[in-house]
């Protein structure tokens, strides 16, 4: 680790000789600290993969210089990257399926709620109606005002495109099968 460290390029040199750590000590700004930082519960590092040797000679020079070399950003990246997420996957997987399922019957019920709008003599005050219209009125409106009426107001295609929102993030929100 310690002696002449040279960057790929022959032209310029990326370090010159180190001196050993007892010849001189890195400023405690500059230094990573001494015991590392506590992981939340259920979470543990993953051992590093292996390197090549010229990659793992210039994390070994970005080390020793504490982070002079990389900004901040890359090394709170370089430490996430050992971070073990494992355990996290099921409790997503699961609110994941939850919120796909939700949406689905949220579709049902918002179809039920535009078919019912076909039929002019409906009492929509009236149970089970008001609550029908109180879940389905609210997004309704929202993609109205993405979708405005067209001809006078006499045709809404605000539900062509809550349909089409809900069955984008259902597409996201459902899990993609592995290759």
């Amino acid at each position: 680790m310690y002696g002449l460290l040279t960057s790929p390029c022959p032209r310029a040199p990326l370090l010159r000789a180190l001196p050993s750590p007892s010849a001189r000590a890195l400023p405690r700004t500059l230094a990573f600290p001494a015991r590392p930082l506590p992981l939340p519960r259920g979470l543990r590092l993953s051992p590093p993969a292996p390197r090549a040797a010229a990659e793992a000679s210039a994390s070994a020079a970005a080390t020793a210089l504490g982070g002079l070399l990389s900004s901040p950003l890359s090394t709170l990246e370089a430490g996430l990257r050992n971070v073990n997420l494992a355990p996290l996957r099921a409790p997503v997987a699961a609110a994941m399926s939850a919120a796909v399922r939700w949406l689905g019957v949220y579709r049902e019920v918002l179809l039920v709620g535009v078919l019912l709008s076909w039929f002019p003599n409906i009492p929509w005050d009236r149970q089970p109606f008001s609550a029908l219209r109180d879940l389905c009125d609210p997004f309704l409106a929202l993609c109205r005002e993405v979708m405005p009426p067209v001809f006078g107001r006499k045709l809404d295609l605000s539900p062509l495109v809550a349909f089409m929102a809900i069955d984008i993030i259902i597409m996201i929100l459902r899990p993609q099968p592995r290759m």
